[in-house]
C-alpha cells in the first residue's frame, strides 16, 4: 500500500513504543505538510485536523529520560528523535538520546561519528546553554558542559585543559563522557599536529585611499607583537597594486612566511581566491573563498540587540535612522528581524543625512505631528486659541537611534521635552574614533550602545582599526587552538570565535553614565545574554 508522507509519519509516530514530546510531533507534521505542497494535488489539511495516536509525555530539561523508555527505542527511532530535538534546540534531550544511540552502536566508526555530530551541533552554543547542560541531572549530559567550557574558554589554556581532561579518563567515564573515546583524542591530535606559526606576512595597501587605515592596522599588529613573546617574525608588504597582489603573496611565501594576513580590499582578495592555501587570514569577506576571513564589520549587531531586547521582554520599539546606506540598511534589517515574531512591532522613521530636521524626525516617530494636526483642526473649528501640549504615543519599550554621537546628543534632550521615559540604544557608531578621548558627553547620559572592548579599556591603542590589527595578530598566533573551537576571550574588538572559515565577533554593551563618560553596562542588565553566537 502506498502512503503519502503525512500518513506515513503519523503511522510511524503511532507505532513508537515511546513518543516524542508533543511540540516535536507538531514540528514533524508541519514539515510533512510543507513537503506535500510540492507533490500533491489534494487540498492540504491543517495540522490540527491530523490525528496522532500517541501518548504525549512532558520532558524536564533538568531530568533524565526514563531508562526503560530509552531502551524501547530502535536505532532508527533514536535517529529520528535526535534530528527533531536538534531542530528544536532541546540540547539536553539531544545529548541524552545521542548518548543512548552511542551505547547501542557496535563499532568504533559509528560511535566516532555520533561524537562528532554532537560536537558539530554544540560547539557554538551560548554560555546560558552550557550552564543548562551543566545543571542537568544526567552525568552523561553534564560531561559535555565540561568539554564545551574548555573549548569556549581562553585559547591560551586549551591545551593544558584538554590534557587534564584526558588524564582523568577511566573505563566508566568513557561511557559517561563518550567524547573521551574518539573526539577528545582527535582534538588533541589537531592541536599537536599543527606547527606553531613562525613568520607572518601582512599584505596591506600602504598607498592610496586605504593608506591611513592600513597604517592603523599595522600599528595595532606591532603593538600586539611587542606585547607577545616575540617568537613570531612579522613582515609587512604593500598590496596597493591590484595586479601585483598575487606576486606579492608568492614573494612573501618565498621569504619564509608560513601564514599571511590580508589583503584588505575585496578586489585584492579576489586575486587570491583561487589559491588552495588554508594559512591565509583575509581582512575582509568574499564569497567562495577557502581561506579564513576576519572582517572589521564581522559583528552581528542586529542579533545582539534583539537578544538584549528579548531579555527585557520588549514588544514595541521605535527606530530612528538617517538615510545613509549603512545606517538605513541596518535600521531596516532590525525592523524586519524584530517583527518576525507576530507579537512584536517596530516603527521606523528615516530622515535625511544631509541637513536633517531631527526634531521633525522624532515628532514623526512619536506621532506628535498627528497630535498637532488635531489641535489645529479643533482651534479652527471653535475659532479661538487653546492650551495645548502634544499627546504622543507612549507604547514604545525602547528607541534605537542609528547615527553618530553629535546627532544623538541633539535627539536625547528632546526626550525630556516630550516626556519620553524610554531607554535609548545606539550602535557602534557611538564608539569613540579616538579610543583615548575621554571627553564627557553629558547629553548622551543613559544611552546604551554596542561597542568594542577597547572602547572601555583601550590601554595603549588609539583607534578601533588599531584594535582590529591587534586582534588579527592574536588570531593567527592562536590559530591552531581557534581551529578546534577555542575562543579569543580577550579580543580588543570583541569576543572572537571561528565558524567554519569565518571569524565571528561578539561586541560588548556600554553606556554613557551621569557624567557623560563611557562605562560598561551593569552586569545585571546583561545576565543571560549570549556569549558565543553562531
Amino acid at each position: 500500500m502506498l502512503y503519502n508522507s503525512t500518513t506515513l509519519i503519523t503511522l510511524i509516530l503511532s507505532k513508537m513504543k515511546k513518543t516524542i514530546p508533543f511540540y516535536l510531533i507538531n514540528s514533524l507534521l508541519f514539515t510533512s505538510l510543507i513537503g506535500l505542497s510540492a507533490c500533491s494535488n489534494q487540498p492540504l489539511r491543517k495540522a490540527s485536523d491530523l490525528k496522532v495516536t500517541a501518548k504525549v509525555i512532558q520532558t524536564d530539561t533538568k531530568e533524565s529520560l526514563p531508562a526503560e523508555e530509552l531502551q524501547s527505542f530502535s536505532q532508527d527511532e533514536l535517529r529520528l528523535q535526535i534530528k527533531l530535538t536538534a531542530e528544536m534546540q532541546d540540547w539536553t534531550t539531544y545529548i541524552q538520546l545521542s548518548n543512548h544511540l552511542w551505547q547501542q552502536s557496535d563499532d568504533d566508526d559509528s560511535q566516532a561519528e555520533i561524537e562528532q555530530d554532537v560536537w558539530n551541533r554544540l560547539k557554538y552554543v551560548d554560555s546560558a546553554t552550557i550552564d543548562a547542560i551543566r545543571q542537568h541531572h544526567d552525568p552523561s549530559v553534564q560531561a559535555w558542559a565540561t568539554l564545551l567550557s574548555i573549548l569556549n574558554g581562553p585559547a591560551q589554556k586549551i591545551e593544558a585543559s584538554l590534557q587534564n581532561l584526558s588524564a582523568h579518563r577511566t573505563e566508566n567515564n568513557d561511557k559517561i563522557a563518550i567524547y573521551q573515546n574518539h573526539l577528545l583524542p582527535e582534538l588533541q591530535q589537531k592541536l599537536s599536529g599543527v606547527a606553531a606559526v613562525k613568520q607572518i606576512a601582512v599584505l596591506l595597501p600602504f598607498q592610496g585611499k586605504y593608506e591611513q587605515v592600513s597604517k592603523q592596522i599595522q600599528n595595532g599588529m606591532l603593538k600586539a607583537f611587542l606585547a607577545s613573546d616575540q617568537s613570531i617574525t612579522l613582515k609587512f608588504y604593500d598590496s596597493f597594486q591590484l595586479d601585483q597582489v598575487e606576486s606579492v603573496y608568492h614573494q612573501a611565501k618565498r621569504e619564509g612566511a608560513d601564514f599571511v594576513i590580508g589583503p584588505l580590499r575585496k578586489e585584492a582578495l579576489e586575486q587570491l581566491v583561487h589559491l588552495d592555501d588554508p594559512n591565509i587570514l583575509a581582512l575582509n569577506k568574499i564569497e567562495a573563498a577557502a581561506f579564513y576571513q576576519f572582517s572589521f564589520k564581522s559583528a552581528d549587531e542586529i542579533s545582539q540587540m534583539i537578544a538584549l531586547f528579548n531579555k527585557h521582554n520588549y514588544r514595541h520599539i521605535g527606530i530612528l535612522s538617517n538615510d545613509g546606506r549603512m545606517e538605513s540598511s541596518k535600521a531596516q534589517a532590525l525592523q524586519e528581524a524584530w517583527q518576525e515574531e507576530p507579537q512584536r512591532s517596530a516603527t521606523l522613521s528615516i530622515y535625511p543625512d544631509e541637513n536633517p530636521k531631527l526634531r521633525d524626525a522624532l515628532e514623526k516617530l512619536i506621532n506628535a505631528q498627528t497630535s498637532q494636526a488635531r489641535y489645529n483642526n479643533l482651534r479652527w473649528s471653535i475659532g479661538q486659541s487653546l492650551s495645548f501640549f502634544p499627546r504622543m504615543r507612549q507604547d514604545f519599550d525602547a528607541i534605537v537611534i542609528l547615527d553618530n554621537r553629535s546627532r544623538i546628543a541633539v535627539f536625547k534632550p528632546q526626550f525630556a521635552f516630550f516626556e519620553l521615559k524610554v531607554p535609548v540604544y545606539g550602535s557602534t557608531q557611538l564608539s569613540p574614533k579616538n579610543l583615548q578621548d575621554n571627553r564627557p558627553y553629558v547629553d548622551l547620559k543613559g544611552v546604551k550602545f554596542l561597542t568594542y572592548p577597547a572602547s572601555l579599556n583601550p590601554d595603549e591603542l588609539n583607534t578601533p582599526f588599531e584594535a582590529y590589527g591587534w586582534d588579527s595578530f592574536q588570531l593567527v598566533s592562536q590559530m591552531n587552538k581557534m581551529r578546534v573551537g577555542a575562543i579569543l576571550d580577550n579580543g580588543k574588538t570583541g569576543l572572537l570565535s571561528l565558524n567554519e572559515h569565518e571569524f565571528l565577533q561578539k561586541l560588548v554593551w556600554a553606556q554613557y553614565n551621569n557624567d557623560g563618560l563611557i562605562e560598561s553596562m551593569p552586569p545585571t542588565d546583561q545576565t543571560g545574554l549570549f556569549l558565543n553566537q553562531k
